[in-house]
């Protein structure tokens, strides 16, 4: 009798001795990670939820016609609004959902980081903008598709690095997840290349790394396919959406100079009426201006989309270097010190809390507030103050995020003692995907503060790597090492 109780009291202490090691090397990241659920308890009670604005009611509005848009991808409704109404049809539960997808983010992205062996301060400070930016508090709350997108992305991430030479299982895995993240959003679609190119050139032997790239390409092939089959069936053609031209001619409205453009006259419409230099924000051309798209009359045979995407790509070519420019100074733009305005951009107060302290209400919210809520938006004190004051200093600057990318290309290109880390694939796969994901817009759409939020995950992952591989964290030849401790 004595020796069961001295064993089952051994046992116990035993059991508490590992529970409190856990609790001690995990304390930084779960303080951080209590912290940040407590500030989305802050955002239920500051405003109603959800913040419909902007695209939101164009999402919302796929609950009633269940059909695929032409100018977005449906995947946001496919994969999150509409199981979501199955159980309830109030943007409530969308909110509460996708803020807990925030959260998961930031736990899936601290296993990785761990399981690579980075320390726990660094990868505790890598889920930082995840758990405390206020632009990822602000989009979480909204009827917007970036949460599910930024989760996708972070399951596709774990999954290819979960071991050093991802298998084919895993891969496809990976491909699944990557290709569904291009039905929430296009630029999802660039992704297939950073799987790709991890899966070549990490691994085993040329047959293995093949079986890898194939497994990755098929399992992302099958539902973009699956889309672009449906959209067909819808609309009759095979793509996840036509938009593509409209978002180039976007691109151009800034420095497009139609004094040098030879274009047919039916185009000539597109032409902004603004003199270089004095043009508004480019998606004013796109959906307000009534001198620019609802003038265009395109020939029998040709689609508007393929009649901007002409118009775009003629500019481009009759003027490479302004474009380039464009795109240099747009990129740029991420690394500001300051979330504003510059230049001809006046939308940065649409990504504040504060525009949504006394917003008034439009025909459009209302109707959405009205069929996936019943409550119209209010803010309520002293929370929504407390909330707008916070966004004051809630982010990460711009010069940080650079940091954070010169960090991971360091570790990445094998810098110093990070050459022989063995970090350098995974920490290049963080960071130049963060940095693509950043890039594209800039190439085929424009600057927006919301198009940021993807390269606030990755590339302070790939920089937490990048540390970790320059201070000489080092793996050995099979799965990645135990997590670090400092």
């Amino acid at each position: 009798m004595l020796t069961s109780i001295r064993t089952a009291i051994h046992d116990t202490l035993r059991i508490d001795g590992r529970h409190h090691r856990w609790l001690s090397e995990h304390r930084p990241f779960l303080i951080a990670l209590t912290t940040g659920v407590a500030l989305r308890v802050v955002v239920q009670l500051a405003f109603t939820p959800a913040l419909i604005f902007s695209d939101g009611p164009l999402y919302l509005s796929f609950l009633d016609t269940f059909e695929p848009r032409d100018d977005r991808p449906a995947g946001y409704g496919l994969l999150l609004l509409y199981p979501l109404s199955w159980i309830t049809d109030n943007v409530l539960a969308v909110v509460v959902t996708q803020h807990l997808m925030g959260l998961t983010t930031a736990v899936l992205m601290y296993s990785l980081l761990r399981r690579w062996g980075v320390g726990r301060w660094p990868a505790t400070l890598a889920t930082m903008p995840v758990l405390f930016d206020a632009l990822q508090l602000l989009l979480e709350h909204s009827a917007h598709s970036d949460t599910l997108f930024e989760l996708l992305l972070m399951l596709a991430m774990l999954v290819l690095g979960w071991r050093r030479r991802p298998t084919p299982g895993l891969a496809l895995a990976a491909g699944l997840l990557l290709g569904a993240s291009a039905t929430v959003r296009l630029v999802g679609e660039a992704l297939v290349l950073a799987g790709v190119a991890y899966c070549l050139f990490v691994g085993d032997g040329w047959r293995r790394r093949l079986a890898a790239t194939a497994a990755l390409a098929l399992g992302f092939a099958l539902p973009v396919g699956a889309y672009a089959t449906w959209y067909h069936s819808e609309r009759g053609s095979y793509a996840l959406a036509e938009f593509g031209g409209k978002s180039l001619y976007l691109r151009t409205t800034t420095f497009v100079d139609c004094s040098r453009l030879s274009v047919p006259d039916y185009q000539r419409v597109l032409c902004p009426v603004e003199p270089l230099g004095q043009r508004l924000e480019p998606t004013y051309y796109v959906w307000h201006d009534e001198r620019t798209l609802p003038r265009l009359k395109p020939p029998p045979g040709t689609k508007p989309d393929q009649a901007m995407r002409e118009f775009a790509v003629g500019a481009i070519r009759e003027q490479p270097a302004d474009y380039a420019l464009i795109v240099l100074r747009d990129f740029a733009l991420n690394f500001d010190p300051w979330r504003t305005d510059r230049f001809e951009y006046d939308t940065a107060d649409k990504w504040k809390f504060s525009r949504y302290l006394d917003v008034e209400a439009s025909e459009l919210t209302i109707d959405a507030y009205d069929e996936h809520g019943g409550e119209q938006l209010a803010a309520h004190q002293p929370y929504a103050n407390a909330l707008i004051a916070y966004q004051g200093v809630g982010y990460l600057p711009g010069p940080l995020l650079l940091g954070c990318l010169a960090l991971g290309l360091a570790g990445g290109l094998g810098i110093g003692q990070a050459r022989k880390s063995g970090l350098r694939s995974i920490c290049l796969l963080m960071t130049l995907t963060g940095t693509g994901l950043l890039l594209v817009p800039d190439f085929t759409a424009e600057f927006t503060w919301r198009y940021q939020l993807p390269a606030l995950l990755l590339l302070p992952a790939g920089a937490a790597l990048g540390y970790t591989a320059l201070r000489g964290g080092q793996l050995d030849a099979g799965t990645p090492a135990t997590a670090r401790t400092d």
